[in-house]
């Protein structure tokens, strides 16, 4: 329906009575009292605008006549509600673009010395090793305290008991013994060398000198540097009776079961997940140079890349978790942590396959099933559990209560169940096990064993 200029400016007239109203309208759609008054006036600006454009087309004969609202309030109301979802879609859009940007900002490679530089700073490393190691014992020390540590000469003089001059001779003599070994490296003779200049010569070799003696020092630190320095982190869980998606820098994906939640962290050579509670699945990115690790309640589980899932069981007593892993295509390594020792005890699981660790257990139960983190197809999977772990679990996705007697709870159960249908399920388990289902006043469950 074409808005008619009548129809129009009947809403502007109104415009002045439904102000207040509207500024509370868009105040609830956005949160913010400014936004909402930039709204309200973005609306009537859109109307005046509209007013106008109408009366050029009247007077073309163009348009069908539109009635006069009933209530110009509400129209307008729908007007600022309409225009405050498209703000906050742009908002959207907007924090989108901004953190993929922030993340390839945080994921770009930092400056690293080449292979044809770190070859050329342990060479140098050597040539000065050896020719420090010809020095005499007090000429080799004094050169390291002032060059090296920054000792300044005449501390240095007084820590050795001897004189400024001494202390002057022997630097000379090092500083000339190292000259000649990094002219012999770089492949020029001492006497080239010495018509630059005997400064200027010196403090340009002295600055390879610099590089080669801090190069095995250096290079170990770049090494734990790449090793601990995180480029990316997140840390994201999943609210009750929903499943969240999310999409990792590398490419891989992560999905999270209702009430889990996870920590991530991708470093130079290596990805890792902190799996703290729930159930999550893993498509994984192959990269050989930085292996994905998920660990979980004791279980560390390695790939490359892979499709699988890990999910942690608490047990309803308060007793020790219970970790599932079961993989979908690829190849995982799985290891237990050895009670601060390190991970021992690895097993290697392949497409189809699965296993179920308890802590202090010393040996996990191999599975075999159709499907890896059935519940991401809407199913829940019971292989071994109690009625008390599959009450626990189906409880993450239910609207209503799920609780049970102790007696109950203890009662083993295996079998399949589909979420959608938890309340039939749960209210047919007298059929199959010794319990009775009770209502209880908030709409819950109650699971109680038979008398």
């Amino acid at each position: 329906m074409e808005l008619t200029a009548s129809f129009t400016r009947t809403l502007l007239s109104g415009f002045d009575r439904a102000y207040a109203d509207l500024l509370r309208v868009a105040a609830r759609s956005t949160g913010s009292r400014d936004e909402a008054g930039d709204l309200v006036h973005d609306t009537w600006l859109r109307l005046a605008e509209h007013a106008q454009a109408a009366v050029g087309d009247e007077g073309a004969g163009a348009g069908a006549a539109s009635p006069a609202p009933r209530d110009a309030t509400a129209y307008l109301a729908v007007m600022a509600q309409n225009l405050a979802l498209d703000a906050h879609r742009r908002r959207q859009r907007q924090g989108r673009y901004l953190d993929a940007e922030a993340v390839r900002e945080q994921l770009a490679p930092s400056h690293a010395p080449d292979v044809a530089d770190a070859v050329m700073y342990r060479q140098a490393l050597a040539v000065l090793e050896s020719a420090l190691a010809a020095l005499p014992e007090r000429c080799h020390a004094v050169f390291v305290a002032h060059r090296v540590h920054g000792e300044k000469q005449t501390e240095i003089a007084a820590r050795l008991g001897v004189s400024l001059n001494t202390v002057e001779r022997d630097l000379l003599q090092a500083n000339d013994c190292i000259e000649d070994a990094l002219h012999r490296w770089r492949g020029n003779s001492p006497a080239s060398g010495q018509r630059m200049g005997r400064r200027r010569s010196l403090g340009a070799l002295l600055g390879v000198a610099g590089m080669g003696l801090g190069a095995s020092v250096g290079w170990q630190q770049w090494q734990w540097y790449r090793h601990n320095h995180v480029q990316w982190q997140a840390s994201w869980s999943s609210p009750h009776g929903r499943q969240v998606r999310h999409a990792l820098p590398d490419g891989s994906s992560l999905l999270l079961d209702a009430l889990s939640s996870a920590g991530l962290q991708y470093f130079a050579t290596r990805r890792t997940v902190q799996l703290a509670q729930g159930a999550a699945f893993f498509e994984v990115t192959r990269d050989a140079a930085r292996p994905f690790t998920v660990q979980a309640a004791g279980l560390r589980v390695t790939v490359l890349g892979t499709r699988f899932g890990v999910e942690i069981t608490p047990r309803p007593d308060g007793g020790a978790a219970q970790v599932s892993v079961q993989v979908e295509s690829g190849c995982v390594r799985v290891e237990r942590d050895a009670n601060g020792a390190g991970w021992a005890v690895a097993h290697e699981l392949t497409a189809g396959q699965g296993l179920q660790w308890r802590s202090g257990q010393d040996a996990p139960q191999r599975l075999a099933q159709e499907t890896a983190a059935p519940w991401r197809h809407g199913e829940l999977v019971f292989a071994d559990a109690t009625l008390g772990e599959a009450l626990q679990r189906l409880s993450r996705y239910t609207a209503f209560a799920l609780d049970s007697t102790p007696q109950a709870a203890s009662l083993p159960l295996s079998g399949r169940v589909r979420i959608a249908q938890a309340h039939a399920w749960v209210r047919a388990l007298p059929q199959a096990l010794p319990v009775q289902v009770r209502a209880q006043p908030d709409g819950g469950l109650l699971v109680a064993a038979a008398p």
